[in-house]
């Protein structure tokens, strides 16, 4: 199959004298493979740096009502279980030694919770902690709470403590552990700080609600901050304030937290005033990567806390336009992972599922791969990385992105370097790369596999794709004419059970 594009037309050299104009011609000439050998070096570097991911779903469950999948937490301990935040389902625990049928062979319903539904968990050593306390929508909310549950028996966990603030305001997002602390995002309260050395017995330490008023004075129900995700360094928690930004809390002395250092990107605030809502970090060194709703994720420079500055932004989904609305915005990032080694990080996406980002160049993040697709009407809301495997958390939802399923998808992921190719593909390569104004993929199938593919650029976004289709078994081609910008292009093939990605170089 062969989809065509109308290329620019190449303008002709101006008029001039013989002998001068054959001088420009060598000149324009020489300039241009300077230019393109230059282009070439530097990007060649990070294409074969960046590595292109494959995708292989390992099993597929559906969580019914009343639960509802928020995050997974696998065992710390490496035993062959992994925790389910539910919401009003409670926390469930799975089986999963039979990796490709997850066993459900524990719930803590939330009457052991003090009837708080279960938002989020993170886990040390043998304890789980769980973040208690509705805040979707605008009824039905909760107080926020934290519960201690003992693990160290996965098939039998035991609630050790429940607490919660006994103020119904909007539960709480997430919760964080350092040390004998835990910092519960509180959503409208702010950050809360517990003690939790003695597991049997939460004690509250303070809380910190920072100033509402940035960026916006007297914000509006919509942009009203909440807090959302912590990570913690040394004395210092930053703490993610959707609607509010990136915000430096001051924890050395822990019963008298003060914030003292703010970050919002300017680009959005100016002139629409449009929401930013930073949902969840994670901490690298001096660097910051920052999960921010519709927008992608933002690259920051920490090493002042004072004056927070941005060194890079991945934005696929242009939220800075006026036509990105946030509700029904293809893309909503919420959990994210780092895998420290390959320089990845993970994002759950919402309608697009899952992205990877290189981040070897902070200053230019760029798409290394993906799975899922935009028109399949389910969505992701939370995001896992274990090692080689990734546990993606699907919700139903009509805002802000619609999804018609709940459940959750265990892929197992690799890099070219190391691949596990997925079951239908016993070859694949894309002929020739880098390339011009064309090329094709050339793959052999382990059997006949209905496949849907998709040209993509660093951004994410789609050039071009091929519609749904069956290909024999053995080997297949598809084929692609076009005038497209040069850069790095990502090829990504769907089938029912898995996803494969391939990089080109576009000169």
């Amino acid at each position: 199959m062969v989809l065509n594009k109308d290329g620019a037309q190449r303008g002709d050299y101006p008029r001039c004298a013989p002998s001068f104009c054959n001088f420009v011609k060598i000149f324009v000439a020489m300039k241009q493979y300077a230019i393109l050998f230059f282009f070439l070096f530097s990007t060649c570097l990070s294409f074969s740096q960046t590595p292109s991911l494959n995708f292989l779903l390992k099993s597929e469950f559906a969580v019914t009502f009343p639960g509802t999948p928020q995050a997974v937490v696998p065992d710390a301990q490496e035993k062959p279980y992994f925790y389910l935040a539910a919401k009003a389902g409670g926390l469930q625990v799975y089986n999963i030694e039979n990796e490709s049928i997850p066993v459900l062979v524990k719930t803590i319903s939330i009457a052991q919770l003090g009837n708080l539904e279960v938002m989020n968990a993170t886990q040390r050593g043998t304890l789980l902690y769980l973040a208690l306390g509705n805040f979707f929508g605008t009824q039905d909310l909760q107080a926020p709470g934290l519960a201690i549950v003992n693990v160290s028996d996965p098939a039998n966990p035991s609630v050790l403590d429940v607490w919660d603030t006994g103020v119904i305001v909007q539960g709480s997002g997430g919760v964080t552990v350092e040390g004998d602390y835990a910092y519960l995002c509180a959503m409208k309260q702010g950050m809360i700080i517990l003690n939790i050395s003695n597991p049997n017995s939460i004690q509250f330490i303070s809380e910190i609600e920072p100033d509402k008023d940035f960026p916006l004075p007297n914000p509006d129900a919509v942009h009203e901050p909440r807090a959302r995700g912590v990570a913690i360094r040394n004395d210092v928690a930053f703490l993610c304030y959707d609607a509010g930004g990136l915000r430096v809390i001051n924890i050395a002395d822990k019963a008298h937290p003060v914030e003292t250092g703010r970050y919002i990107n300017p680009t959005l605030f100016v002139p629409e005033e449009k929401q930013q809502a930073f949902n969840n970090i994670l901490l690298d060194g001096d660097k910051a990567y920052v999960a921010v709703d519709y927008c992608g994720m933002e690259v920051l420079d920490i090493s002042d806390t004072a004056s927070i500055s941005s060194l890079g932004w991945w934005n696929p989904w242009q939220c800075q336009s006026i036509s990105n609305l946030w509700l029904g915005s293809p893309g909503h990032t919420n959990h994210l992972a780092f895998d420290a080694a390959k320089q990845l990080v993970f994002l759950a996406s919402g309608q697009s599922e899952l992205s990877v980002v290189d981040v070897s160049n902070p200053a230019s993040p760029v798409l290394a791969g993906g799975y899922g697709s935009l028109d399949n009407g389910i969505g992701t809301w939370g995001m896992t990385l274990d090692g080689d495997r990734v546990y993606l958390v699907y919700i139903t939802a009509f805002i802000p992105f619609g999804s018609n399923w709940a459940g959750v998808k265990i892929l197992e992921w690799a890099d070219n370097t190391n691949t596990v190719e997925a079951d239908v593909f016993l070859s694949k390569k894309v002929i020739p790369n880098p390339f011009s104004e064309n090329f094709r993929f050339e793959f052999e199938l382990k059997m006949p596999t209905e496949i849907k593919a998709e040209l993509l650029d660093v951004q994410g976004r789609k050039v071009t794709e091929w519609p749904l289709k069956s290909y024999i078994e053995g080997k297949n081609t598809l084929s692609w004419q076009g005038h497209i910008p040069a850069g790095i292009y990502f090829l990504r093939c769907h089938s029912t059970e898995s996803v494969a990605v391939q990089k080109l170089l576009k000169f």
